[in-house]
């Protein structure tokens, strides 16, 4: 700037400072183009001098005529990016205007560098206009040698002194209008300072309180910053250079410290003398306040962001470089600093099963201009998989000449896990709520099953004791001739048992439940079991003309099983059979060995199984109709016996029926292998009456029996049948009173009840088992009760007892019970 300064000092014709305008212009602002357009006569703006334009277009526009300076700058400068304008001001009013044209925005400390040189161009051109030409000041040198041309030389300088110092005020009135910032102007000759209004804005002044001269506003800077700031000042006038600047510190009219940013050019005379400071004073304190907020902000966002597991990103869409904050890179598993590198990178770190989609969405964003935004893993640098949500947008550089391609990425790898959880709670719930669907449903039918168990409980009871107490009613009050009276009692025996098998039959399904029934396993004669049942079924079937046809195969042999059980099994069947066919139909009976396999087969041509039940036959109290009008009586309890004693025997049981009114048929197939035990050959001992014999015979008598019953018409029945048998009854109704009787009486064989109110049977034996006398503690005892499950066998064997006969009593099998305990043959 001040090699320019002093070559338009030199210049001495307009045309030369046009060219060094032009030339310095460019050079200080690193133009591509620039124009200088001044007023012609008519005051027109037309182009003077120009650099960078093309031949062609500065001939068409040297020298022509413009509408306006701005059309003339329009058209000289056509299509530039930036362009920067500075007036020539003279006489206060604009003689022209100096143009520049950038591919970039000026520097903040460049602007004043166009302006200033306008107004030294403005200077020099006011200057050469009013001076005489070369020639005229060549004869006038030539002629007066004397003081008169001294004087008129001195006339000229005064005359450019005072155009210069016209066009110094002009400027600096228009730039301090122009402005808002504080405009200084101080003459360092006179140290007179003058002021714009914003000066007087930003620091609480009023115009009273200020003194127009530097050495006031050094008064005004801070201690700390004084001599810094003068010892600047000094060196920029004293120096070769033409600008200073400083930050520091002052003292507002208010008595506030604001800092500034202070920045004045030097001008210099034609001797290189700084003769002014010209420059402006910026109050820094809230943008530096601003700038502390921002700063904080990004600590905060920055440990926010940390703390989130939420790190940034930003792809050049140009070089594709990608940079990377901390954040990520923590996120990442690597050195926890920001990053650039190419942007593959980020895309080797995606989990492999995720890349392609990461990818697809990347160019769709990039050729759409559309929100990036995907949920991905990726692979941290320890191998570990996370799971983040990535999104971003495209946003543009401030000339829109770069693109970037910027967002976020955040670890939401717990969220996802506590998706997961939620879900699988979910699906829990869900199956939870199924399951107690199932159960609830299971409930409600099992709940249904009971109550009709129930209620056939009570039928099948019932039915049984209206017979009983019908004839036991007629037999007391009316006299009965000797057939009707054997017919009664007849009656009243039959529906005794089937009572009694009633209750053998809930007392196994129970055991089966609580998984306490066993087998007593022994080689087995399959043939005879299956010929003692259908001998006991003879009867009935006979009375119904049913037709049973038996297909046993005569290498049948033997194979390994309770023969109870597998009586109770065919029993179970074939007793379903005669019961459930109707009059003069079939029932075939087929057992044959397959392989290491016994299969038998009942098949009968009753009322058949309907397929919507078919799937339940088996299972416990489901009864193919359990309707008050249904033909048949029954539990619904016989085939689930069969099914788990069968499965007990290591086999399987199926059933099948074309459908209802046309038979159907049960096939048991069992393991043949024989039981390292004894054999079986016989049949089973089947549970049936057995007659007392009716030619008087007295198997007890001699013996003397203590009967312990607290029910008395039992007490009185089972006194009354032991009697009959020849033997001396002592009866007692409760423990005490047993004990009373063995300490006067020494019986020979004790049957005691279990079930007592007070004192129990199992009392009564410990203390016979612990009593002083060797011929008490030794009596033999039977133990009478009906608790008839293993476990009371077992428990009442324990206790002391020889005997368990469960309720109710065979007689002839009580008599035989008391019979071998007192040793009689």
């Amino acid at each position: 700037m001040t090699e320019a300064s002093r070559a338009l000092a030199r210049a001495c014709s307009a045309g030369a400072i046009h060219e060094i305008v032009v030339s310095a212009a460019r050079e200080l602002t690193g133009a591509s183009r620039v124009v200088l357009l001044l007023n012609d006569e008519q005051e027109r703006p037309v182009v003077r001098s120009a650099l960078g334009l093309d031949p062609a277009l500065l001939a068409e526009l040297r020298d022509a005529p413009q509408a306006s300076f701005d059309e003339g700058i329009g058209r000289a400068l056509r299509g530039a990016v930036h362009v920067i304008s500075a007036p020539l001001i003279a006489e206060e009013r604009v003689a022209g205007v100096l143009s520049v044209a950038r591919w970039t925005e000026g520097a903040d400390d460049e602007a004043w560098l166009l302006p200033a040189l306008a107004d030294q161009a403005a200077v020099a051109l006011a200057a050469a206009a009013r001076a005489a030409p070369p020639e005229a000041a060549a004869q006038g040198a030539a002629s007066q040698r004397d003081a008169g041309g001294e004087a008129a030389r001195g006339s000229v300088e005064e005359q450019q002194a005072r155009l210069e110092a016209d066009v110094e005020r002009g400027r600096y009135r228009l730039l301090a209008r122009a402005t808002k910032e504080s405009i200084w102007d101080w003459d360092i000759r006179s140290d007179q300072v003058e002021l714009n209004e914003t000066f007087y804005e930003l620091f609480r002044y009023t115009p009273e309180q200020v003194e127009p001269s530097g050495c006031w506003w050094f008064g005004r800077i801070v201690p700390e910053d004084h001599d810094r700031v003068v010892r600047g000042i000094e060196q920029a006038i004293h120096g070769d250079g033409d600008s200073w600047s400083a930050q520091y510190r002052v003292v507002r009219g208010d008595g506030s410290i604001a800092r500034v940013l202070d920045r004045g050019y030097v001008l210099r005379d034609a001797a290189g003398e700084a003769i002014r400071m010209v420059g402006s004073t910026v109050d820094l304190t809230e943008r530096l306040r601003m700038e502390s907020v921002l700063r904080d902000r990004e600590d905060r966002l920055r440990l926010a962001t940390w703390a989130a597991d939420v790190g940034t990103w930003s792809v050049d869409l140009e070089t594709w470089d990608d940079t990377r904050d901390a954040s990520l890179n923590r996120i990442l598993g690597l050195e926890e600093r920001e990053t650039t590198q190419p942007a593959h990178d980020w895309l080797s770190r995606v989990h492999p099963e995720d890349r392609d989609a990461v990818m697809a969405v990347i160019e769709r964003s990039v050729r759409e201009h559309s929100v990036y935004d995907i949920v991905h893993r990726i692979v941290r640098a320890d191998g570990a998989v996370r799971w983040v949500h990535d999104r971003g947008r495209i946003v543009h550089d401030a000339e829109r000449s770069t693109s970037f391609l910027t967002g976020a990425v955040v670890d939401i790898t717990g969220l996802k896990q506590l998706e997961e959880e939620r879900a699988e709670l979910l699906r829990r719930e869900q199956q939870a709520f199924a399951q107690s669907e199932k159960d609830r449903l299971r409930a409600e039918d099992a709940n249904r099953m009971k109550d009709e168990f129930l209620a056939t409980v009570s039928h099948e009871l019932r039915t049984p004791l209206t017979a009983i107490l019908g004839w036991a009613r007629l037999i007391k009050e009316k006299d009965l001739g000797p057939e009707r009276v054997k017919q009664g009692m007849a009656a009243i025996e039959r529906n005794a048992h089937a009572q009694a098998q009633i209750v053998d039959d809930i007392l196994t399904v129970s055991r089966i439940i609580t998984g306490k029934l066993r087998l007593h396993t022994v080689a087995v004669d399959l043939a005879a079991v299956i010929e003692a049942v259908l001998d006991t079924l003879a009867p009935t079937a006979r009375a119904k003309e049913i037709e049973i046809s038996v297909d046993l195969d005569e290498e049948l042999g033997h194979l390994s099983g309770d023969p109870n059980r597998l009586q109770q099994v065919m029993w179970n069947l074939l007793s379903n059979a005669v019961k459930f066919t109707p009059k003069r139909g079939r029932v075939a009976v087929r057992a044959a060995r397959s392989d290491a396999q016994v299969v038998i087969t009942v098949t009968d041509s009753g009322k058949g199984i309907t397929r919507g039940f078919l799937p339940y036959v088996f299972d416990r109290f489901r009864q193919g109709d359990s309707s008050p009008t249904r033909a048949h009586g029954g539990l619904g309890l016989g085939l689930a016996i069969v099914r788990h004693l069968v499965e007990l025997h290591g086999g399987t049981v199926e059933a099948e029926s074309p459908g209802e009114g046309h038979g159907a048929t049960f096939t048991v197939t069992l393991p043949a292998q024989a039981a390292a035990s004894s054999a079986h050959d016989g049949p089973p001992v089947v549970s049936r009456p057995v007659a007392l014999d009716g030619d008087g015979a007295t198997p007890l008598r001699g013996l003397h029996v203590l009967l312990v019953e607290d029910e008395p018409d039992a007490r009185e029945m089972l006194a009354f049948l032991l009697e009959e048998t020849g033997a001396q009854v002592t009866t007692a109704g409760s423990t005490g009173e047993a004990m009373r009787v063995l300490e006067r009486l020494r019986p020979d064989v004790l049957v005691s009840d279990i079930g007592m109110p007070g004192e129990s049977g199992y009392t009564l034996i410990q203390q016979v088992r612990a009593a002083g006398r060797v011929e008490v503690r030794g009596i033999p005892a039977v133990a009478l009760t009906a608790y008839a499950r293993i476990e009371d066998r077992r428990r009442a064997l324990t206790a002391g007892f020889q005997r368990h006969v469960p309720k109710p009593i065979d007689p002839s099998g009580l008599v035989k019970v008391i019979a071998d305990l007192a040793g009689r043959p």
